[in-house]
């Protein structure tokens, strides 16, 4: 793994609470001009059965930025970091592709240390379910766009493609 990668490690683990998926040092494509889908913009919090019991770290929150990107706190507090994030299509996949911004603590932007999670999710009676990009089957180790795509398309119909799923549901207004 490299020197980025070993740094981010830590970090990488808690992204959008991604934790199950990898990063790469390049994004899939630069292009974001799919329309943001609404049903995932609020308050979200892990289902009970996956929280940690903090109630900062179990949230994330996802906003519009534009009609095609969003902007994802996870972890609120001073701890939480950022994401640009947007919809993205590949071999047949929708998914949500993230930008490293920064946080408090580590302050991160510009993009030459940046990373890009590659997130596969659905709804389904109200519960957002997430999967990461799983690393055994697309290497982290690959900083290439072009490689990258290429390395996903030859794996799109793969079973395993994305790690397994981490719930969350809804916080309501109250």
């Amino acid at each position: 793994m490299g020197d980025v990668m070993k740094n981010l490690f830590p970090l990488l683990a808690i992204v959008l609470s991604l934790t199950s998926g990898c990063v790469h040092e390049a994004p899939l494509t630069t292009e974001h001009t799919l329309a943001i889908d609404p049903a995932l913009l609020g308050l979200w919090e892990l289902v009970p059965a996956e929280a940690k019991g903090d109630p900062e770290k179990d949230r994330m929150v996802v906003m519009r930025w534009s009609d095609t990107e969003y902007v994802v706190q996870s972890h609120l507090g001073p701890e939480g970091d950022f994401f640009r994030a947007y919809p993205v299509e590949i071999g047949g996949h929708s998914l949500i592709q993230a930008e490293f911004l920064g946080n408090y603590f580590r302050d991160w932007y510009p993009p030459d240390k940046t990373f890009y999670p590659i997130i596969n999710y659905e709804i389904v009676e109200g519960i957002l379910i997430i999967r990461g990009l799983n690393p055994e089957v697309v290497d982290v180790e690959i900083t290439d766009s072009a490689a990258l795509r290429e390395a996903f398309l030859n794996n799109k119909d793969r079973s395993d493609l994305f790690t397994e799923p981490v719930h969350y549901r809804r916080v309501e207004n109250k």
